[in-house]
């Protein structure tokens, strides 16, 4: 899982390396580099608080991811992925693994399976049809999302709105 952004520990161990390089690239701009990643990193510290508090009644709450993406993130929050439909997205699904997920969604009570905006859900239905569990949609990139210097914060509170929503927290 290479998506180690979903973790706002390590978010904020890119930020101040980031700004580091920078500012040894461009000395002259060192105090406003600094400034901007103490501001950046203050933000996802209040991100995350709001995020802890959202997410923690979901900590006994398994669902399915459509791939392995949210590592870091499930770590950080105490979540509980019961399975991924695929570990590499590229790569289709075969029958027998949605066979798999299915069985997997149905002996862990698994609530919700998460499709991407960026995949076919067409998956997605399958695996949940005749259960009781609801599909929702994820997206570890925030690629429907306009860019800019909230996008981070913005991403991640799509990620725990969408996860609380399907799963009624």
């Amino acid at each position: 899982d290479g998506h180690i952004w979903l973790d706002p520990d390590n978010a904020k161990v890119i930020i101040k390396h980031v700004a580091d390089v920078l500012a040894k690239k461009r000395p002259d701009l060192k105090d406003r580099l600094d400034a901007n990643a103490t501001a950046a990193i203050a933000e996802i510290d209040r991100m995350d608080a709001e995020l802890k508090g959202k997410l923690a009644p979901l900590s006994a709450k398994p669902f399915i991811v459509f791939h392995d993406a949210y590592q870091y993130f499930e770590r950080h929050y105490g979540l509980h992925a019961a399975g991924a439909i695929t570990l590499n997205p590229e790569v289709k699904p075969s029958a027998r693994r949605l066979a798999e997920i299915r069985s997997t969604l149905t002996k862990n009570g698994a609530k919700c399976v998460f499709a991407e905006p960026q995949f076919s859900p067409k998956v997605i239905s399958a695996v949940i049809e005749d259960t009781a569990a609801k599909a929702g949609t994820l997206d570890p990139l925030g690629s429907t999302l306009p860019a800019g210097p909230a996008h981070y914060a913005a991403m991640m509170r799509a990620l725990s709105d969408a996860l609380a929503g399907c799963l009624g927290g």
